[in-house]
């Protein structure tokens, strides 16, 4: 199966590199005028090529040759006053380094929702942009929150959390028509929001979603042939000293438009990632583990890890929790992730 068979009219918040990568590509074309064939450059080499990371949290993706790595990219989102501003901060390997620094964002960088951008699979968030172009070209930095998320032409299993001490989305990068970057990020809404645990002796249910970006690896993938934006549903269980029991991601669906323009959603061709956690996770510290996959007929998750902290004040200790992923399956693709979810109460 070959999930490209109907591309995006219009840039998803985490395609717009791969738009950028499309066009990028087909400026490689060209025809000989000797009339002995196509002439076909060499693929441009990008800079990541050297600082590739199995350990790093973004994706560095490749217009030249269609492939990404992981890339270890520290990154830091802050929300100053008035509350529809942010600013991320950046840290890239040394050899990346001219592209370190701080965007801030404020109201005036909103993209206007009829753009599309502010969309990672079917979730709706809001999306943020500078320079803000209509017509998206490097170089740019943007930002998604999904923190109030709202489902997008599809069925949930239940409807996003409305997140009041936590937000969560990705990040973009991209210096070049060749070369991007996208990662995850989560950040408290204040100083008096906290890390602590939650409080109690029985298990908690965590529910929330997954938005991100998944594309070809360094060797490339039959699967897919660029990168495409994805959301899915995610339920953890924690025990009653707040350490993750279980934790699975639902059906992985990444968004696509038909021959009438018309929107719609196909699913992942990849068994169900699960959270496998640590047990060596401290009390009112983050939560790690390992990512794995589901028994099941489709690609196997090969390799992947997950963080995760409580967030809420001292009188809703752990009220909710949010995240960040990464991971590679067996059919060379590489993927990248963040998630927010909220306390869901038993009911009586």
């Amino acid at each position: 199966m070959n999930s490209d068979r109907v591309p995006e009219s219009r840039p998803f918040r985490a395609t717009a590199i791969a738009l950028l990568l499309a066009t990028s590509l087909v400026a490689c074309g060209g025809g000989s005028s000797s009339g002995h064939g196509p002439f076909v450059p060499a693929p441009i080499a990008c800079d990541w090529a050297s600082v590739s990371s199995p350990d790093g949290f973004a994706i560095g993706m490749c217009a030249s040759t269609a492939t990404g790595v992981f890339v270890d990219v520290g990154s830091a989102v802050t929300m100053p006053l008035p509350t529809d501003s942010y600013n991320l901060t950046l840290d890239f390997p040394t050899a990346l380094d001219s592209n370190d620094g701080s965007t801030a964002f404020t109201s005036a960088n909103l993209t206007p929702p009829e753009w599309g951008r502010n969309l990672l699979g079917a979730l709706q968030g809001i999306s943020y942009e500078m320079p803000l172009d209509r017509d998206l070209k490097s170089p740019y930095a943007a930002l998604t929150d999904f923190h109030g998320a709202a489902g997008y032409l599809y069925g949930p299993p239940w409807l996003p959390p409305q997140l009041e001490y936590v937000r969560f989305g990705t990040w973009e990068k991209v210096p070049t028509g060749n070369e991007g970057f996208v990662g995850p990020w989560y950040a408290r809404t204040s100083g008096i929001v906290k890390n602590f645990w939650p409080l109690g002796s029985v298990d908690r249910v965590y529910r929330g979603y997954v938005a991100g970006a998944i594309g070809p690896g360094e060797d490339g993938s039959p699967y897919l042939q660029r990168l495409r934006s994805f959301s899915a549903p995610i339920e953890v269980v924690v025990d009653g000293n707040g350490r993750v029991v279980s934790a699975a991601l639902g059906t992985i669906v990444m968004p696509y438009y038909d021959a009438n323009a018309q929107p719609g959603f196909e699913a992942l061709a990849v068994d169900p990632p699960r959270l496998l956690p640590s047990m060596t996770d401290v009390p009112d510290g983050v939560l790690t583990g390992s990512v794995v996959s589901a028994a099941g007929p489709d690609a196997d998750v090969v390799d992947g890890r997950f963080e995760a902290h409580y967030f809420g004040p001292a009188a809703r200790r752990g009220h909710e929790l949010a995240g960040r992923l990464r991971l590679r399956t067996s059919n060379g693709l590489v993927a990248i992730g963040a998630f927010g979810a909220q306390f869901v109460p038993a009911v009586p």
